[in-house]
């Protein structure tokens, strides 16, 4: 059973986010590497049935000591009279040259507790090592994914006029020829690198454009364009992520800086989001006031110019150092404009966009971030709500997350060919994490060692009942023997947990129907809210060697959403070909597609014991009998009839024409035929159904 791009982890905190809210660093200390950390989940809303267990809260997964540290810090954070001087004792600790007593670097007990506790709180390291740690601790814990970024920032105070952080002010007074390479941005840019190398499939890189120094804050204070450097910079960090499969989330700064940043990232997403599919999101603060109409101008550039336009909307983060007279006036408007904008985008109607008499809606993937529940739950609600209305709405995923379950070869070719897909396919398939499920440890370590390098984006679950794994997906693939299929499919809350979800088998001989009978008793999927949709498919062996043909039924009369057979086609097609075959030739397709390789395989392996009897080595033999046979397959694939190869490799009175007429005396044609009607009249006996041509009465 193969369960793909779940939004809902098997507990409610999904993320460990990792990211900066203010510039600086804490201590004197000149790290290279600093990551900081925001505690920010997913929060999926769930219901109890009478007489199920409890259901864990969210924080129950993390150690008392984080609860502890948690309470501590939010105590303070949240009341004036205890952040305040918080704050200014910290800022007062930061400043060097201080007395041993008050240096954090040279007092042991002072470093440890400040590290332990507001710098732990917000930061995941001062180096890489730390940073594994921490990220290690996090998904101990359960957690799917991290977001993280390389925490330089410079923030402007509208009131005060000053800068902190690197400034603007420092590349004033530097002479023009040394500018032409700004050490800076340099750190800047491998610093970002360094981020991600550490980053998986799962994760997701925030960045801090005004990180990379004066320069660049310069160009944006301007509303202009950074140096080339700082371009290429971005150029090479960007195309680093999209191979490995990383979102890219610029984080919004100060509005002195702010229309600089937004108009170089739209140009990142004009280059780098296409097909529907968003590698670089901007961020949105429902707070200002001007974002309604900022936001109207992008979806118009989207629209009018072809490109994914990726939204990361946010409340705000700068009410203390921002133009009060930018911002709404109270918290509820702010509130009511973040609700707004994330519930007309779900719906597709925003502005004039999507309305009647509008402008059409453009592409656009949506990421919620947000402290408030309401606000999460209301746009999880409405996502889900128009999704099984078949409703038009957009991708909306913080983070993708897959699960796995087989035991035998097909799912794990499957998954491997999932994890080892091409870079032309990333963007047809959003998954970038699975969880497999298998029923016994022998399995489990199989899977690791076979897949140990893509273990960030892998995790491999062991237990009878797979309802926890399948509750955290959206697409479910039965990749199961065909005898254990009922039982799996009988399991406690299975039922509960596949509902509303795409489930594709792979199960020789369970037809759609017997899928849907076994699981909701009944024989008719007509998109009942609550039901799994369910899809048929037949890879065959080959798909161990990203070779299979996989056939994918496609039922006269019933209608399937495009998306689902769009992302069928794109799951197979990552190991092999697919075509569509009407449901009244899949037990056909079974024998043709998937019993032929072995049928092969036995006339290879009559043919090398017969080239080893004439004296050919048998590493020899097979090395030639392969090659020829890959090379025929080739040519028919051309378009090459077969009958037509056959005459062309033979000649009067040659040795081929001779082997062919001892194969035709000894009947082959016909045995092999024979074989294979055979082969189709089982798969036909399995559900019941008769042909003329079968073998057997």
């Amino acid at each position: 059973m193969v369960l793909l791009n779940a939004r809902k982890p098997a507990f409610p905190a999904k993320l460990a986010i990792y990211t900066a809210r203010c510039g600086g660093q804490l201590f004197n200390n000149t790290s290279s590497f600093s990551v900081r950390l925001n505690s920010t989940s997913v929060l999926t809303e769930t219901k109890d049935k009478p007489g199920a267990k409890a259901t864990l809260a969210p924080l129950s997964a993390l150690p008392v000591s984080v609860l502890c540290r948690s309470l501590l810090v939010a105590a303070i954070s949240s009341k004036p009279y205890l952040l305040h001087p918080s704050l200014s004792i910290l800022s007062f600790l930061c400043k060097p040259r201080r007395g041993i007593l008050l240096n954090v670097d040279r007092n042991p007990v002072l470093h440890g507790i400040l590290k332990s506790t507001f710098y732990k709180q917000f930061c995941a390291g001062e180096n890489k090592d730390e940073v594994k740690s921490t990220i290690r601790h996090f998904k101990d814990m359960g957690f799917q994914g991290t977001i993280m970024t390389y925490a330089k920032e410079t923030v402007f105070d509208h009131q005060t006029k000053a800068q902190h952080g690197l400034g603007i002010s420092q590349s004033v007074k530097q002479d023009a020829a040394v500018n032409a390479f700004c050490p800076h941005i340099e750190a800047w840019r491998k610093g970002t690198l360094e981020t991600v190398e550490l980053l998986g499939g799962t994760d997701y890189l925030a960045v801090k454009l005004t990180g990379a120094g004066p320069k660049v804050t310069e160009a944006f204070a301007a509303k202009e364009l950074p140096p080339v450097q700082m371009l290429d910079a971005l150029d090479e960090i960007c195309a680093r992520c999209k191979e490995r499969g990383i979102h890219i989330l610029v984080d919004a700064e100060s509005q002195h800086f702010q229309w600089g940043i937004l108009r170089l990232t739209l140009d990142l997403m004009r280059k780098y989001n296409r097909n529907g599919y968003a590698s670089i999101y901007n961020t949105y603060q429902a707070y200002l006031k001007s974002t309604p109409a900022t936001l109207s101008k992008h979806l118009a550039a989207a629209g009018e110019e072809g490109f994914t336009l990726g939204l990361k909307l946010v409340r705000g983060a700068y009410i203390a150092t921002d133009q009060r007279s930018l911002i709404h006036d109270t918290k509820q408007d702010t509130d009511d404009a973040y609700n707004r904008i994330s519930q007309g985008v779900l719906r597709q109607e925003l502005g004039d966009f999507g309305r009647k008499g509008g402008r059409a809606f453009p592409s656009v993937n949506l990421f919620l971030a947000s402290h408030n529940k309401a606000s999460v739950l209301a746009a999880h609600r409405l996502h889900q709500q128009r999704l099984q209305a078949k409703l038009p709405t957009v991708p909306f995923t913080a983070v993708e997350e897959s699960g796995w379950g087989s035991e035998g070869n097909m799912g794990t070719a499957i998954l491997k060919g999932l994890l080892t897909r091409p870079k032309d396919k990333a963007d047809a398939i959003p998954f970038t994490a699975y969880i497999a499920c298998v029923q016994s440890k022998a399995s489990q370590q199989r899977l690791a060692t076979q897949l140990s390098k893509y273990s960030q984006n892998l995790r491999i679950s062991i237990g009878e009942n797979n309802a926890t794994a399948v509750n955290a997906a959206d697409v479910v693939i039965l990749a199961l023997d065909p005898s254990v299929i009922g039982a799996t499919l009988t399991q406690p809350d299975l039922r509960d947990a596949l509902a509303n979800k795409l489930v594709i088998s792979v199960a020789a001989g369970w037809t759609r129907q017997a899928i849907e009978a076994t699981l909701n008793g009944g024989v008719e999927n007509r998109d009942t809210d609550g039901r799994a949709f369910i899809m048929r498919t037949l890879p065959n062996i080959a798909a161990l060697v990203s070779q299979s043909l996989t056939a994918i039924e496609i039922e006269p009369g019933r209608t399937i959403p495009e998306d689902y057979l769009h992302l069928t086609d794109a799951i197979f097609s990552c190991v092999g070909k697919t075509v569509h075959v009407p449901p009244s030739l899949m037990d056909a397709t079974t024998a043709v597609a998937g019993s032929t390789p072995a049928m092969f395989s036995v006339i290879v392996d009559a043919l090398t014991d017969a080239a080893v009897a004439v004296g050919v080595p048998r590493n020899l033999a097979h090395t030639m009998i392969f090659q020829a046979m890959q090379g025929t397959a080739t040519m028919l694939q051309s378009g090459i009839h077969p009958a037509l190869l056959k005459d062309q490799g033979t000649s009067p009175e040659g040795c081929t024409i001779g082997g062919l007429m001892t194969m035709e005396e000894a009947g082959v044609r016909g045995h092999v035929g024979k074989a294979l009607r055979e082969a189709v009249t089982i798969a036909r006996l399995m559900d019941g159904t008769r042909h003329v041509n079968d073998t057997r009465e």
